[in-house]
């Protein structure tokens, strides 16, 4: 089941008005870029997908139609589990679709020279994320964002963690190749 195109078509309105009206002129807004919502499709009788804007690229969870999250102050956090791993969603709420869950992927989106390569690297992160860790030959492991043990031998990749600055670089790398 995919999710409600009015329910989509909200949330882009939503943050096309809060460009507007909030960071109108703000040099955290890349000017190469503009909000588009990419591969929302549900889950868990929720609808999930990238949000991508001047400003950041998040993972979104909204309620579906009917659906309400007031139990989650904003600035809550939440773990949501994935079949990549589990990832920290922050509640939030916005006039005009009301409450949600964000999981920050970029942010300022200064590295993005265009819309197409964030709505490419949107479109890889809802692949990965839902791919089994440690799958797909990059030695992931367990919790660890996909992708992130890409290149790293096992004694490596227990030392040290991958961020999801370091996740997405390395899918900006892989893009290139």
């Amino acid at each position: 089941m995919d999710c409600p195109e009015p329910l989509i078509d909200k949330l882009e309105a939503s943050f096309r008005r809060f460009q507007q009206q909030r960071l109108a002129n703000l040099p955290i807004v890349n000017p190469r870029l503009k909000v588009q919502a990419v591969g929302f499709r549900a889950w868990q009788g929720h609808c999930l997908g990238v949000l991508v804007t001047p400003w950041f690229m998040n993972l979104m969870l909204l309620p579906q139609a009917g659906g309400e999250w007031r139990e989650r102050p904003p600035g809550s956090k939440v773990l949501h589990r994935f079949p990549s791993g589990s990832y920290e969603f922050i509640a939030g709420e916005e006039e005009g679709i009301g409450a949600y869950q964000m999981c920050s992927l970029f942010s300022p989106m200064s590295e993005f020279d265009s819309q197409a390569l964030a709505v490419a690297i949107a479109e890889k992160v809802m692949q990965e994320l839902m791919q089994e860790a440690g799958h797909a030959g990059d030695g992931a492991r367990e919790g660890e964002p996909p992708g992130a043990g890409a290149g790293k031998s096992p004694e490596r990749r227990e030392q040290r963690p991958m961020s999801r600055r370091a996740l997405l670089r390395g899918l900006l790398l892989r893009g290139e190749e």
